[in-house]
């Protein structure tokens, strides 16, 4: 079950989330790459039209706090030397994972509970 905590603590984030999608259909990024497609997903707008400010916060949040938790629970490898972001092959495994675990959590019987 501990590994199952740190891929819902890796996905309680939504821009771990949005790493791991843009992650998902390209393999790896860049982390500057990366954050231009973080940030275009989470505002629904071109990169050309938010504010250098704005990507620079969302690559320092990569950077520091969401690239290593989702490189804790093995989701993701980082080469800080070549500031490349590569998914792993578990990606498909801890999300079949979750996706199992809610339906169970779904099929609990809460008919008695309460009585």
């Amino acid at each position: 079950m501990a590994d199952l905590d740190r891929v819902y603590r890796a996905l309680a984030a939504e821009e771990r989330r949005l790493a791991l999608a843009c992650l998902e259909h390209h393999r790896q990024l860049t982390l500057p790459d990366l954050a231009e497609l973080v940030l275009e997903r989470q505002q629904d707008a071109d990169v050309a039209s938010l504010s250098g400010e704005r990507l620079r916060d969302t690559y320092f949040q990569l950077y520091h706090t969401h690239v290593p938790v989702l490189e804790d629970c093995g989701l993701v490898r980082y080469s800080q030397e070549d500031d490349l972001v590569a998914a792993t092959d578990r990606i498909p495994a801890a999300l079949d994972s979750v996706e199992e675990n809610v339906e169970r959590l779904r099929a609990f019987p809460t008919d008695s509970i309460g009585d």
